[in-house]
């Protein structure tokens, strides 16, 4: 059975994400410090060390648990200081089957890492950073099809999947039930008139 690495990045250091429940032989977890992220804008040194910091003690934690990582340190000499070109060394080290990576949080790594997988020859996945409580596709599959996009009909169903602000029947409170069924008012976007605009007295 071929490896599948998974790609934890330095925002994604969650011990709890589903991915950590069971070690698995055929599952590497790829971490790594590299000067493509350090170097792009510049950021307080105290900021990487803290960052480095954390991700080095993930791996510990993980391998711990009997988990196999591969851990690229800043200084490693066979570090190429990039995502694409390490995961490449990588794949090609480990003669990997498949490669995932948790979503990222910002847009410049979530581009470069669709733009990446778009060419390799293996199986790819991007799976949920489990940061949110919502996916990122969720608000519009719930709102797929429906001719009004309300936030408030959204909030309600995040509330009942999650069990937040509920009774212990399920239930909303009553309070919350009242305000959302108070009319609403559209409000007037016209300007008021120059004469009705008055100025503060001095203090």
């Amino acid at each position: 059975m071929g490896i599948t690495l998974k790609l934890v990045l330095g925002d994604q250091l969650n011990c709890q994400h589903s991915w950590f429940r069971q070690p698995a032989a055929d599952v590497l977890f790829v971490m790594m410090e590299v000067r493509q992220e350090t170097d792009y804008v510049l950021h307080h040194a105290q900021k990487i060390i803290a960052i480095f910091a954390g991700m080095r003690d993930l791996a510990h934690r993980l391998q711990l648990a009997g988990h196999r990582v591969h851990y690229l340190h800043i200084d490693d000499a066979d570090n190429r200081q990039s995502l694409p070109a390490n995961l490449d060394y990588l794949i090609a080290h480990y003669g990997a089957s498949a490669l995932h990576w948790q979503a990222p949080d910002e847009y410049r790594l979530d581009q470069q890492l669709q733009a990446y997988a778009a060419q390799l020859s293996i199986p790819t996945q991007m799976d949920d950073s489990e940061h949110f409580y919502t996916s990122r596709d969720e608000a519009a599959r719930h709102f797929d099809g429906r001719a009004r996009w309300l936030m408030e009909s959204f909030y309600r169903h995040m509330r009942t999947r999650h069990g937040v602000l509920l009774t212990a029947s399920g239930q909303r409170p009553a309070a919350g039930r009242a305000m959302e069924l108070r009319p609403r008012q559209p409000r007037s976007l016209a300007r008021p008139a120059m004469g009705a605009v008055r100025s503060a007295p001095p203090p």
